[in-house]
């Protein structure tokens, strides 16, 4: 709203320019105490006065709140309003209560069973310390001060939140939180020190080893150090999976539940051709007896960090390397698999056999 003074057809006069409605107007006035008493008429409107000293003073702190965001925005408040998503406030109900209906859903999904009784565990022992919490008032600090409780390692956290990221997922969807948490958790440095792997004299003593006392178990030791197969995926496979150059995994049977075949080295073959176990029964223990015979120590996936080591070193291709593991691209590969090798190293390795 403007004041200025002016000449109008020779006379001088007091001009108001102002927007009524949203439309400019503009008016004259022969004086100026005229001129200011129409603007304070259009100032005074009583809607306004008493919408804000009926507001309380929780609603008059959400309101400014809410202006100074459309402010940072660069929007009007009305344009911030009408830009959000519309959709209902979460139904507060508490995380223990929840917890269960979840779990109850993943009966229709084909889940493997080991994958179920791990998402029952964490989830039910997270649900052990913050079931009374309604499910939207879970924060990443929640997430992080238990993780920091149970004083887990990254790896650990990271599998945790693989398992509990989806149920708040769902519990978006399903309208119990408006955030998932896992999404917002800082997690704790990674190791930085390099994966643990065999040494080839090492897996020479091991293999040997079970030449001797449990050579039933060889399939399992020299698909693992010498095709790089995961573990469990070992756990599923049968002879029948095996032809003379590859081992298929089934998507069925893949970590990944997708297909893939692994190329079979000639050492390989040989350490196959003996016969043994598959699929492997007993394998944790018969595995922790070898071992002692051995005096040799176990890590997390050393054999696979193993294979990814030493064929990076023998083959000179990241590429190819990650195909065989069944990786995406090569970036897995180095962040969490691979160990510096020589090029003599590898060779050792790749030329055990039976």
């Amino acid at each position: 709203m403007q004041l200025r003074k002016v000449v109008n057809h020779r006379n001088s006069r007091w001009r108001v320019s102002s927007y009524v409605d949203g439309e400019r107007k503009q008016r004259f006035f022969i004086s100026k105490e005229l001129a200011i008493q129409w603007m304070q008429e259009l100032r005074i409107d009583t809607r306004c006065a008493n919408f804000w000293s009926s507001r309380s003073p929780l609603e008059q702190k959400d309101i400014i709140a809410a202006f100074d965001v459309a402010q940072k925005r660069k929007l009007t408040l009305l344009k911030t309003v009408l830009a959000a998503k519309t959709r209902p406030y979460p139904t507060p109900k508490p995380l223990a209560q929840i917890a269960p209906i979840y779990l109850s859903t993943l009966k229709s999904r084909s889940l493997r069973e080991a994958s179920l009784k791990q998402i029952h565990l964490i989830l039910n022992q997270f649900a052990s310390k913050y079931g009374a919490l309604d499910t939207n008032t879970i924060t990443p600090t929640h997430l992080e001060q238990w993780f920091a409780q149970r004083k887990w390692a990254r790896s650990t956290i990271d599998g945790a939140i693989a398992k509990i990221g989806p149920f708040f997922t769902w519990c978006v969807r399903e309208g119990y939180c408006e955030n998932n948490p896992c999404k917002a958790v800082k997690r704790p440095r990674s190791d930085d020190s390099p994966p643990s792997i065999f040494t080839p004299p090492e897996t020479k003593k091991l293999l040997q080893t079970a030449l001797r006392h449990d050579p039933r178990l060889i399939p399992y030791l020299a698909i693992g150090l010498f095709a790089g197969i995961r573990p469990l995926e070992i756990q599923r496979l049968t002879r029948a999976d095996i032809s003379d150059r590859y081992i298929e995994i089934k998507a069925a049977k893949a970590k990944t539940r997708k297909r893939r075949l692994v190329s079979l080295s000639d050492n390989l073959k040989e350490w196959l051709a003996l016969g043994g176990d598959l699929p492997i029964m007993n394998k944790r223990k018969r595995l922790a007896r070898l071992l002692k015979l051995a005096q040799i120590k176990w890590q997390p996936d050393i054999m696979r960090h193993s294979f990814a080591s030493y064929h990076l070193a023998m083959h000179s291709s990241a590429d190819k390397t990650a195909f065989e593991l069944g990786h995406r691209d090569s970036k897995m590969l180095f962040a969490h698999y691979r160990e510096l090798v020589t090029k003599e190293a590898a060779q050792s390795y790749w030329a055990i056999r039976p």
